[in-house]
Order: structure tokens, then sequence, then C-alpha cells
């Protein structure tokens, strides 16, 4: 099975968990990505929850300034891991899935386009070796 969204909004990365010693109080703050990138996941989920080894490809794409006309990739902040949380987290509470440990193979890159943007695509893999006649 292959699902597919975009989020037509500038990705942000995920906070790191902050405590607040003082009220013996831990937090960690979403970004609007993760909130925008949650509800139109929510319009788009499976009837159940997909289970199983699944794979999980992401494009973050930001909107080309003019000082990086001709570059590709996006080198400069934010971090592809705390891009990846925020789409993880959302996608699970949006329930796509049971958990994000079922995530076997992920893929994510960090381009320059023409508009901000997230797209995502998750397929659910085939978790048996088939090892085929003649094998001994």
């Amino acid at each position: 099975m292959r699902l597919t969204l975009y989020v037509p909004v500038r990705p942000e990365p995920q906070a790191r968990p902050r405590a607040n010693f003082k009220n013996r109080h831990t937090y960690s703050e979403h970004p609007d990505f993760y909130y925008i990138c949650f509800l139109e996941a929510t319009k788009k989920a499976p009837p159940r929850p997909l289970t199983g080894a699944m794979r999980l490809c992401v494009r973050f794409v930001y909107k080309r300034p003019s000082a990086h006309n001709f570059e590709i990739y996006k080198t400069s902040r934010a971090d592809l891991d705390n891009l990846e949380k925020a789409v993880m987290d959302a996608l699970t509470r949006a329930k796509w899935w049971t958990d994000d440990a079922l995530v076997a193979s992920k893929y994510s890159t960090k381009v320059w386009g023409d508009r901000d943007g997230c797209e995502i695509q998750v397929d659910t893999l085939r978790n048996v070796v088939n090892f085929g006649e003649g094998w001994r």
C-alpha cells in the first residue's frame, strides 16, 4: 500500500524537549509545520493504522532565494533529523501507523525549489524473504 501527502508550508524542525527545573516540568514545543502536517495527514489517513515494516520518503522543499540560484540541495539549517521527527510524530498522531518504530527504511532530502512544501510518501514493505527454489 502507498500513501502520499503534500504539505504546502515551510518545513520547520521539531524542537528538542526543554525542562523547567523551577516548576519541575518538561515540555516540547511543536512548530506550526507539525500541526499543519498533522491536519493534512488526518484528511488522508487510512481506515486503519498501518502495521508491519514501512518505508518513509520525505522531500523538504524550501523557496529558493536569488543567492542560491544554481544550487539544488539546501545545506543550511534546519537539521534533517529534526525535520523528519516532526513529520513522523505528526503521522503517528494522525494514525497513519501504530508506531513510528515500524519505519524500517527512510529516505529524506532537503532541496531548494520554487515554493515551500513537504512531499511525503509511505510504502508498506513485504517483510518476508522469498528464498525461491533451490535454496538449501
